[in-house]
C-alpha cells in the first residue's frame, strides 16, 4: 500500500512539474520546446488550450496538487482514508483520466497536432487512475457497496450534469440564431458558441460518469428497464451529434455563406442544413434525456419509447430544414 501511495505521489509530482513548466513558458510568451518532433507550442496556444476560460495547465496543476495533498494526508494520517474520502478521491481520479482522454481526442481530431508534454501528462493521469484502482482492490473497498451507499450524492451530481448539458444546448441554439441576425457568424461569435459547447461537453462528462455510478449497483434491474435503455441510446446520440458539431460544423461556421444566391451560398448549403439539423438533434435529445431522468415509470416498452424518441427527432430535423429553407429564401439576395 505504501508503495502504491508513493507511486501515485511521484506521478502527481511529475505531472505538476510539467503543468508548471507549460504555464511558465506561456506566461513568458516563449516557444515551448517539444521532444519527439511534436508541435507543443501550437497545441498549448490553440483555441482548445482553455476550458471555461481557464488554462488547461492551471486545471492540470490544480488536479495534481489535489492528488499530492490528499495522498500526503493518507500517508501522514491513515485515519483520514475513510470510505467517503477514498470514494471522492477515486471519483476525481476517474474524472481526471476521462478528461485526459478527451484532451487526447482534441489533439488528434480538432487540433490535428501533438504535444509530447500533454501526452506525458495524459499518461501520468492514466497511471494515477490505475494505481488508484489497485489501491481500492488491495484495501478491500468494495466499489458496488460504496456506490450504493452514496447513491444520493451521485444522483445529485447526475442532476448537475443535466443542468450543464440542457443549459448549454439551450444557450447554444439561442446564441446561434441571435448571431445570425446579421447573416454571418464571426470568429468572435464562433468562440462564444465554442464556449457554450464546453458547458454541453462538461454536462455530458458528468452525466456519463455519474450514470456509471448509478448503473453498477443496480445493473440487472436497469438493463430490464426500457426507460434506462432509451436513455443510453439518447446519450449515445448526444455524443455522436456532439462529435459532428465539433469536428465538422464548428470549424467551418465562419466560412458558411448565410445569404444571397451566389456560388458561396450554394456551396455551403449542405453545411447550413447540417448545422440546423444538428442543433435540433442536440436540443431534443438533451430534453428527452432530462424527462427520462424524472419519469419514474412508463406504460411503454423499449420499442415504443424508441419510436416516440425517433419521431420527435424526425419532427425536429424536418422543422430545422424548413427553418433553414425559409431562412435562405427570406434573406435571398439581401
Amino acid at each position: 500500500m505504501f508503495i502504491l501511495y508513493i507511486l501515485i505521489l511521484i506521478s502527481a509530482i511529475i505531472g505538476l512539474s510539467i503543468t508548471f513548466s507549460i504555464y511558465k513558458q506561456k506566461h513568458r510568451k516563449q516557444p515551448l520546446v517539444c521532444p519527439l518532433g511534436a508541435n507543443c507550442h501550437d497545441v498549448v496556444t490553440s483555441d482548445f488550450s482553455k476550458f471555461f476560460g481557464i488554462g488547461l495547465e492551471i486545471l492540470g496543476a490544480a488536479y495534481y496538487s489535489f492528488i499530492i495533498t490528499i495522498y500526503i494526508l493518507f500517508l501522514a494520517v491513515p485515519e483520514f482514508a475513510t470510505p467517503l474520502s477514498v470514494f471522492i478521491v477515486a471519483g476525481i481520479t476517474i474524472g481526471g483520466f476521462l478528461f485526459s482522454l478527451y484532451l487526447t481526442f482534441v489533439q488528434a481530431f480538432l487540433i490535428k497536432s501533438w504535444c509530447s508534454w500533454c501526452l506525458m501528462s495524459a499518461a501520468l493521469s492514466t497511471a494515477i487512475f490505475i494505481f488508484t484502482l489497485i489501491t481500492l482492490s488491495i484495501n478491500n473497498y468494495q466499489l458496488i457497496p460504496l456506490l450504493a451507499e452514496y447513491k444520493m450524492l451521485i444522483l445529485f451530481g447526475h442532476l448537475i450534469g443535466f443542468v450543464f448539458g440542457v443549459g448549454g444546448a439551450t444557450m447554444s441554439d439561442t446564441l446561434f440564431f441571435r448571431f445570425l441576425k446579421d447573416f454571418k457568424i464571426t470568429k468572435a461569435e464562433n468562440k462564444i458558441l465554442a464556449g457554450a459547447s464546453e458547458f454541453v461537453w462538461f454536462g455530458l462528462f458528468i452525466v456519463v460518469l455519474t450514470g456509471i455510478g448509478l448503473f453498477l449497483p443496480n445493473s440487472e434491474a436497469l438493463l430490464a428497464n426500457p426507460k434506462f435503455l432509451l436513455k443510453v441510446v439518447v446519450v449515445a446520440i448526444i455524443i455522436a451529434n456532439g462529435a459532428i458539431l465539433s469536428l465538422v460544423i464548428s470549424p467551418k461556421l465562419v466560412t458558411i455563406a448565410w445569404k444571397g444566391n451566389g456560388k458561396d451560398v450554394r456551396k455551403t448549403r449542405d453545411l447550413r442544413r447540417v448545422a440546423f439539423a444538428s442543433g435540433a438533434i442536440s436540443f431534443v435529445s438533451w430534453y428527452s434525456a432530462l424527462v427520462l431522468g424524472f419519469v419514474t415509470t412508463t406504460p411503454f416498452n423499449f420499442v415504443a419509447l424508441l419510436g416516440i424518441y425517433f419521431g420527435l427527432l424526425i419532427v425536429a430535423i424536418v422543422g430545422s430544414q424548413i427553418a433553414e429553407n425559409f431562412f435562405g429564401k427570406f434573406f435571398k439576395g439581401k
